[in-house]
């Protein structure tokens, strides 16, 4: 195969990254300067150039949409479908791994995999069968606990051995009983997959050989991300041979908050000794700008390599900062610009991201009411709604009837007349037994203290699922879904359930065998196991779809790896934009500041800020903009003010543009008043001890002046202003 056709189209840089196939490398790919071209091409280039065979490479990232996406280039690159070659997310390779060696650490081939709405049901379980409080120990808490325990790969007992006091003792025993809980089940959670790959490649030696052997380059995505577990099991998989490629961006590490290392990829160098770095720093995507203003606020962390973005696109159009009132006009400030801007941007190409879900409540109100199509990614997505939930409980149980968490799910869906005494009956005589739930459910008509109808509800429904176990062989997936559907008139119910809702429900169901059907079609050897594997791993940005013509409503951390014309970065007010939780954690706050990076590097062409002067959270009045504003140079952006000026009459409906002014400081650009009467409510001063804040109300003058401020993080506080050492910065 001809290499030019590879390489003829890639920068100098991209092609020393995609042939320096040797050895450790980091590339550092800053926003926008074509790593996913670079990765695709590096895998075409070794297959191409015979230093191994499809079975003998593997790449790992972090979306199914990304995986998929790469896989397709590298088809097209090469001509045809190369089905041995794996590219996959880390928790997809890592169940595959599983369904292959799991007998090896005692657990099941054919174990299913809890989502996060199955192990939550678990821990609830756990609290209480030892008799918890769920006030007092809240299972989402506990959930959240165990997960990141295991993502450190500390196990129960390590943790039960180190816990001390009332709370840690109490949560260990819960971890070592949901853990215990899950083997019965013959059951993994999503850390498990990773958790238990790394324990399987650590304590086999056969096994880990075996892996080493086969993958002679592995290529890693989005290094930046991974956490504790991820860099173990790639520390594992890599062989003697040391070739493995990691891409990513410190700069665009933003999820420390799920156990994200940002040292993984700052210390590379130290983890591979004579690993090579290359830093991709063209962008090919926004305009000089918009770099510009993303590398200046950037330029204020501590923890990162450091690159220079450029592009030989034009500089651009400045970036526009909504000032508004409320966080209604703030909605209505920038619904009314993006329709302005339509005959340049259609809605497609045009995002509003915030950095918390509530945000969206206000543009939703207003663009329900202008009737703008939308779509919002970060709700509820397709494989968790209820009903194909509901459905997939079932074929999870028929793939493994340990499945406790289904069984619970689905015994009385739709419903068959069991009351919760009759369930809770089933549940203690199959503790007893050590039997799963459906295990017991056999022998119902044994059960001295069930009722002869519930004897006979249960026992219909055990006759009935082992009816479609014996089918399981011999029909596809799709065929087994449909007339399990019929079997239980899952449609009739849906349409009586909830008349208003049932047709979109059905059409749900509908969509999940069409689902099936194409994973029938996609996959030459297609299993039941692997099919309910691959759909449990699926997110919301799964299933963006960018050819609608909709305006995208999304958060900051959903927006990674995606790109529009036109992005809108709302809410950027202290407490909000930075959190309040980051402003006095050094590690947060720098993380805050790369989610703003990230946002505003999706910007194509334009990008826009805003900022709300009341914002009503958590009952506070008044706002303070965020330090992410400070530090942006003025001569880059065009302040919008919205708000009802008093002196002119303007209204809130109208814009003025305003020019910023500043006075250059040690600490940037800072807002400078030097009279007293400048300290009047509204303002925001800077305290030596409490930081940042917003004047609510003065007293007095002179020496007797005394000020109510409200300090971010702080709360409110009355102070003297003689003695408070005050500065007035916007």
């Amino acid at each position: 195969m001809s290499m030019e056709y590879i390489l003829n189209d890639l920068n100098p840089v991209q092609k020393e990254a995609v042939t320096t196939t040797e050895g450790p490398l980091l590339i550092i790919a800053g926003a926008g300067s074509g790593k996913t071209r670079v990765l695709t091409r590096r895998v075409a280039y070794i297959l191409g150039q015979r230093l191994a065979a499809p079975q003998n490479l593997l790449a790992v990232t972090f979306t199914n949409k990304a995986a998929g996406a790469m896989k397709e280039r590298i088809n097209a690159l090469l001509g045809q479908n190369i089905f041995a070659l794996t590219v996959a997310t880390f928790h997809s390779f890592c169940a595959r791994l599983l369904r292959q060696e799991a007998e090896v650490i005692g657990y099941s081939k054919n174990y299913v995999i809890f989502d996060e709405d199955d192990a939550l049901a678990m821990v609830r379980n756990c609290v209480d069968q030892v008799g918890m409080s769920r006030q007092q120990f809240t299972p989402a808490s506990l959930r959240r606990k165990i997960s990141g325990l295991k993502n450190k790969m500390i196990d129960a007992a390590a943790y039960a051995a180190k816990a001390s006091g009332y709370f840690e003792t109490r949560t260990a025993e819960i971890y070592s009983l949901y853990e215990r809980r899950l083997r019965e089940c013959g059951a993994m959670d999503f850390d498990d997959l990773i958790y238990r790959s790394v324990q399987l490649l650590e304590g086999s030696e056969p096994v880990r050989a075996k892996y080493q052997e086969r993958f002679k380059y592995i290529l890693v995505d989005e290094y930046q991300d991974t956490n504790h577990s991820q860099y173990k099991l790639l520390r594992l998989l890599v062989g003697p041979h040391l070739n493995i490629c990691v891409v990513g961006d410190e700069d665009q590490s933003i999820y420390g908050w799920r156990g994200a290392d940002i040292s993984n990829i700052l210390n590379f160098e130290h983890d591979f000794p004579g690993a090579r770095v290359i830093k991709m720093e063209q962008n090919y995507r926004s305009t000089q700008i918009i770099l510009e203003a993303a590398s200046s606020v950037i330029a204020n962390n501590i923890d990162r390599k450091g690159k220079t973005l450029w592009t030989e696109s034009a500089s651009g159009e400045p970036l526009r900062l909504f000032i508004t009132g409320t966080a209604l006009d703030e909605g209505n400030a920038i619904i009314d610009e993006i329709q302005r801007n339509l005959h340049r941007c259609p809605l497609k190409e045009t995002v509003i991201l915030y950095r918390t879900n509530a945000q969206s409540r206000a543009f939703e109100d207003i663009l329900r009411r202008r009737t703008i199509p939308y779509q919002i990614i970060g709700g509820v997505s397709f494989y968790q709604r209820k009903e194909v939930k509901d459905l997939v409980a079932y074929l999870k149980l028929l793939a493994n009837i340990k499945d406790d968490i289904s069984f619970q799910r689905i015994i009385n869906y739709p419903r068959r007349g069991l009351g919760e005494s009759s369930i809770e009956k089933l549940f203690s005589v199959a503790r007893e037994k050590g039997l799963s739930l459906y295990e017991i459910s056999a022998e119902s008509e044994l059960i001295a203290d069930l009722s002869p109808r519930a004897k006979k509800t249960i026992g219909q429904f055990h006759r009935m699922m082992e009816s479609f176990r014996e089918r399981k062989s011999s029909l596809n997936i799709a065929d087994l879904t449909q007339q399990l559907i019929d079997e239980i008139n899952l449609v009739n119910h849906l349409i009586e359930e909830d008349p208003l809702t049932g047709e979109s429900r059905v059409e749900n169901i509908e969509e999940f065998v069409a689902a099936a059907r194409e994973y029938v079609a996609a996959n030459p050897e297609p299993n039941l196991e692997n099919f309910l594997a691959e759909i449990s791993l699926y997110t919301d940005i799964d299933s963006f779809k960018e050819t609608e013509d909709k305006l995208t409503l999304m958060t900051l951390h959903s927006a990674k790896g995606l790109e529009f014309d036109s992005v809108f970065l709302v809410g950027l007010e202290e407490g909000l934009f930075p959190l309040g939780r980051a402003i006095e954690q050094p590690k947060e706050l720098e993380e805050e500041r790369r989610l703003f990076y990230v946002g505003a590097t999706r910007a194509r062409k334009n990008l826009y800020l805003s900022t709300a002067e009341a914002r009503n959270r958590f009952g506070e009045g008044g706002s303070i903009p965020s330090r992410f504003l400070k530090e942006l140079p003025p001569a880059l952006v065009e302040v919008i003010d919205t708000r009802r000026n008093r002196s002119n009459g303007i209204s809130s409906h109208e814009i003025k543009s305003v020019k910023i002014e500043e006075t250059d400081t040690d600490d940037g650009p800072r807002y400078e008043y030097e009279a007293e009467e400048a300290i009047r409510p509204g303002r925001i001063v800077a305290h030596p001890t409490f930081g940042r804040g917003k004047v609510v109300k003065v007293e007095g003058s002179g020496e007797g002046l005394r000020l109510e401020i409200f300090f971010t993080g702080v709360g409110l506080k009355k102070i003297v202003a003689k003695y408070a050492k005050l500065k007035v910065v916007g």
